[in-house]
C-alpha cells in the first residue's frame, strides 16, 4: 500500500509538470500569433544590423531606408544580384563583361564604373532599377514581405481595351505583382543617391526612370481557366512582371542607341544629342524619350586591366572564330593581339542503356574541344 501512494505521488509530479508545459507553449503560441509583428522584429532588426553594415558601397540615406524596412532592402540587394548576373549574360561576349560587379561586393553600385558618364555605366543604372522594382513586386505577391501585398489595383479585364463588357466571360481578379510598390521603393532606394543637382546625377536619375519605364511596359496579364473539360468559362487573370530576361534585352537595345547629353543646353533642361552620320551638321538637341538611355562621356576600349574602372582587360578571354563582326569574334575581343587553341578534354557518358527495371549503364567517353583564348 505504501508503494502505490509513492507512485501515486510521483505520478501526480510528473502530470502536474506536464501541464505546465502545456500551458506555457500554449500561452506562448498565443502570444505568438496576436503579435506577429513584435515576434519578427527581433529578427529583422538583426538582419538590418548586418545587412546595412556588411553591404559596402551605400549612401547615408540609404542605410536609413535599409534600417527603416530591412526586409524590402534585403529583396532589393536579391534585385541587385539578379541584375548584375543578367549583366554578365548580357555582355559575355563584350570587352567588358560585367564580371568585376561580383567580386566586389552586394552592391554594384559601390563599382568604380558606376561613378563614370559612360554609356556601360547607363545600361548599369536602368538594369538595376528595373531589377529591385521587379524583385520586390514579385516578392510583394508571394507573400515574403509584411509591407505590402497583390497589387491593390487588381486585374480588371471583365471588359475588353474599349471598354465594352465581355460576353459569356467571368473573370476574377487573382493575386498581380505590386509593380507600384516595387517602383516607389526602387526609387527611394536608388534616387537617394543622386542628391547631388549636377549633370551626372541627372543623368543617372533619368537612366533609372528608363529602367524601371521599361519594365512597367512590359507587364503581362497572364489567366488560369476554369471549368468542365477546361471550357474556360471561368477565368483568374492577374497582372505579372515579365522574365528579366526579357526586360534586360530591352535595356541592352537601349544601350546600343544611347543618346549623348547635349551638356552646353542643359540650363534649358535635360537636352541631347543624337546620333549622326559622319560628316554632316549636327542636329538640333532634343528631349530625351523615357526609355533612352543617357551618356556624357566616351567608353575606353576595355582591353587592358585598368582598376580605375574595375576592368581586368580581355586576356585570357574565350573568343569566336569567324566573322570580324561578330560580337565576340576574336578580331575585336582580343584587341589584334591575336588568339591561341587551346584543346579542352573532359569525361563524359555516352552509350547508355538502359536495362529492365531500373539501372542505367553508360559508358565514359572522352570529349575534346577546341577553344580559341586571347592572348
Amino acid at each position: 500500500m505504501k508503494k502505490l501512494i509513492v507512485s501515486t505521488s510521483a505520478e501526480r509530479r510528473m502530470f502536474l509538470k506536464s501541464s505546465l508545459t502545456i500551458v506555457f507553449l500554449l500561452t506562448l503560441l498565443s502570444n505568438m500569433a496576436c503579435s506577429r509583428d513584435n515576434f519578427l522584429s527581433p529578427h529583422f532588426k538583426l538582419n538590418s544590423a548586418l545587412t546595412c553594415r556588411l553591404v559596402g558601397g551605400l549612401t547615408r540615406e540609404q542605410r536609413a531606408v535599409c534600417h527603416e524596412e530591412p526586409d524590402t532592402a534585403a529583396i532589393a540587394f536579391e534585385g541587385l544580384q539578379m541584375a548584375v548576373k543578367e549583366c554578365q549574360h548580357q555582355f559575355r561576349w563584350h570587352r567588358w563583361n560585367c564580371s568585376s560587379l561580383m567580386a566586389k561586393s552586394t552592391n554594384p553600385h559601390g563599382s568604380a564604373i558606376m561613378k563614370r558618364g559612360i554609356r556601360e555605366a547607363a545600361f548599369l543604372y536602368a538594369l538595376t532599377a528595373a531589377g529591385v522594382a521587379h524583385a520586390i513586386a514579385r516578392a510583394c505577391a508571394q507573400g515574403r514581405l509584411l509591407s505590402c501585398g497583390c497589387d491593390p489595383l487588381g486585374y480588371r479585364a471583365s471588359h475588353d481595351p474599349r471598354g465594352r463588357a465581355r460576353a459569356n466571360k467571368w473573370e476574377w481578379s487573382g493575386c498581380s505583382h505590386n509593380l507600384g510598390y516595387g517602383i516607389v521603393f526602387s526609387k527611394k532606394f536608388l534616387d537617394a543617391r543622386e542628391q547631388v543637382d549636377d549633370l551626372q546625377s541627372k543623368i543617372n536619375v533619368h537612366n533609372n526612370n528608363a529602367g524601371r519605364f521599361i519594365l512597367s511596359s512590359h507587364m503581362e496579364v497572364r489567366c488560369k481557366c476554369h471549368g468542365l473539360s477546361g471550357s474556360c468559362q471561368l477565368r483568374t487573370c492577374w497582372r505579372a512582371t515579365p522574365d528579366f530576361r526579357i526586360v534586360a534585352s530591352t535595356i541592352k537595345k537601349q544601350y546600343r542607341k544611347a543618346l549623348l547629353v547635349a551638356q552646353d543646353e542643359l540650363n534649358n533642361g535635360m537636352s541631347v544629342l543624337r546620333g549622326r552620320p559622319r560628316g554632316r551638321r549636327r542636329n538640333r538637341a532634343k528631349p530625351a524619350p523615357k526609355t533612352s538611355l543617357l551618356f556624357f562621356e566616351k567608353s575606353p576600349s576595355f582591353c587592358e586591366p585598368d582598376p580605375r574602372l574595375d576592368s581586368s582587360g580581355t586576356s585570357g578571354r574565350i573568343c569566336r572564330i569567324g566573322r570580324t563582326s561578330r560580337t565576340g569574334s576574336c578580331d575585336l575581343l582580343c584587341c589584334g593581339r591575336g588568339h591561341a587553341l587551346i584543346r579542352r578534354s573532359s569525361i563524359k557518358p555516352c552509350n547508355c542503356t538502359f536495362h529492365w527495371c531500373c539501372r542505367v549503364d553508360c559508358e565514359k567517353c572522352h570529349d575534346d574541344k577546341w577553344i580559341a583564348m586571347c592572348k
